[in-house]
């Protein structure tokens, strides 16, 4: 054989390993990614350990208290006050007493607006008199908390009394007041009320002469969820 034939045919053996190695390459690749894709799918997957499993677990929800004043709330309450004039002017000082309900509803979280109907009795010099006041107050409870709260307070409303009030005054009469409070959880179905007010009394010139009447308001009360 020829030395050329020799070396023909080395170069046919050579390219025959070479493609053998080559698809001998392609075949383990071709295993290990057939491997590796089995072993990553979820049937083929570890089992999870139990405390995986209880992490992964949906719990259900606890069913958490409301918090007082949140948007849509609305109470009930009653209430009863007593007040002593702040005007020098008058021959000594001048009380009145209060017991009456209102309703809350919050608008926004923490912010209420109230609506309340009160009978009142003054103690005057001249002739005492009964009436009764319709007020409408705003109320923000600027801290909450789970057991208590502060609030500030301010509205007005309209007096109607059997004698004028002060006594040289006038039987009809606004109410514009402003104050500030707490309430305090006393149960899950009632809260404490507590409050103090500057309260003016006035017709506002409708009837001549308007002498007015300041006065400092304190107030207790119960509420109720509605």
């Amino acid at each position: 054989m020829s030395s050329i034939q020799v070396k023909h045919n080395t170069i046919v053996s050579n390219n025959l390993s070479n493609k053998n190695n080559i698809h001998l390459g392609i075949m383990l690749l071709l295993a290990t990614l057939s491997l590796l894709t089995v072993e990553s799918s979820p049937a083929f997957s570890a089992p999870l350990e139990q405390e995986e499993v209880d992490s992964l677990a949906v719990k259900p929800e606890k069913n958490s208290e409301s918090i007082f004043g949140e948007k849509g709330q609305s109470h009930w309450y009653i209430q009863g006050a007593g007040a002593t004039t702040l005007d020098r002017n008058e021959a000594f000082p001048q009380r009145f007493g209060l017991v009456g309900a209102g309703l809350s509803k919050f608008l926004f979280n923490g912010h209420s607006i109230n609506l309340e109907l009160n009978s009142i009795y003054f103690s005057q010099p001249d002739d005492d008199a009964l009436g009764l006041n319709l007020g409408l107050l705003m109320r923000w409870h600027f801290i909450r908390k789970s057991n208590w709260s502060l609030f500030v307070d301010g509205g007005a409303g309209i007096l109607g009394t059997t004698s004028d009030v002060p006594s040289t005054g006038a039987s009809f009469n606004f109410t514009p007041q402003v104050g500030a409070g707490t309430t305090i959880k006393l149960s899950e179905q009632r809260r404490l009320m507590l409050g103090l007010r500057w309260h003016h009394i006035s017709h506002a010139d409708l009837f001549g002469a308007n002498p007015g009447r300041d006065s400092i308001l304190g107030y207790v009360g119960i509420k109720f969820p509605r």
